[in-house]
């Protein structure tokens, strides 16, 4: 029997609890659990208990920590995927299957070409949707760990301030770029994938002068979502979990 688990940041051993809102609507609407229900919540810091439902109604879902539960172990390989910020539901499909596979953090990095609808990520538009989304997936996924979402930043902050381990570039195939599985086995990596009309050769030059290694996916020209889930998914295959 699948028992429902739910993203509880503040959970601890004894705690009286409250499922956020969206997560309550889930388990009342959805899922129709009621009072006396077994569930498991987690912190989202990789922490997970066993709970009981005490609360069922509209107005709250509640209930009380009841004991540890062992968390799903995280990949051995800590994965940033940096992406610019796409328009419509697609950014959030990236966020969703991004926190399926394994990531530890996203990085909004809003580029010369970002999609214009997708650039009021600069100012904290949709911050809240994604952070929900993380969680959610991670829900579902079996995941203790909520992978961070970071504010929206421009290319020259996100240089600033460079992240740990390997970092790597996502280009469509030109002559003589070398696959992903080329690279040596890190133990941490910084996937970037650039906006649906590709990246500026000035953009190009200077992630090559703060260290991102230009890679390939394959000959085929892949959508900025579908680069985002097939590099995640061959990083995890390569050095993680998968």
């Amino acid at each position: 029997m699948i028992v429902a688990r739910f993203h509880v940041p503040g959970a601890a051993p004894g705690a009286r609890i409250a499922l956020p809102e969206h997560s309550a609507h889930h388990a009342r609407d959805v899922l129709r659990l009621r009072a006396g229900a077994q569930v498991r919540v987690f912190d989202g810091r990789g922490a997970e208990y066993e709970a009981v439902l005490e609360v069922v109604a509209r107005q709250v879902v509640s209930g009380r920590v009841t004991g540890p539960a062992a968390p799903r172990p995280e990949s051995p390989l800590r994965v940033t995927l940096a992406m610019s910020p796409l328009k419509g539901d697609r950014m959030e499909l990236a966020i969703q299957k991004a926190t399926e596979l394994g990531v530890a953090v996203i990085r909004p990095v809003v580029t010369v070409r970002t999609d214009a609808a997708a650039r009021p990520a600069l100012e904290g538009a949709r911050r809240d949707r994604w952070d929900k989304v993380a969680s959610g997936a991670a829900e579902q996924c079996g995941r203790a760990t909520v992978p961070v979402v970071a504010p929206t930043a421009t290319l020259a902050a996100f240089i600033a301030d460079p992240p740990a381990g390997a970092r790597v570039v996502l280009l469509e195939r030109q002559e003589g770029q070398p696959p992903l599985a080329s690279l040596p086995r890190p133990q941490a990596i910084t996937l970037l994938v650039g906006p649906a009309g590709g990246w500026e050769p000035v953009e190009i030059e200077r992630l090559a002068g703060a260290g991102f290694v230009a890679v390939s996916l394959g000959p085929r020209i892949l959508r900025a979502e579908t680069a985002a889930i097939a590099a995640l998914t061959a990083a995890q295959v390569l050095w993680g979990d998968l």
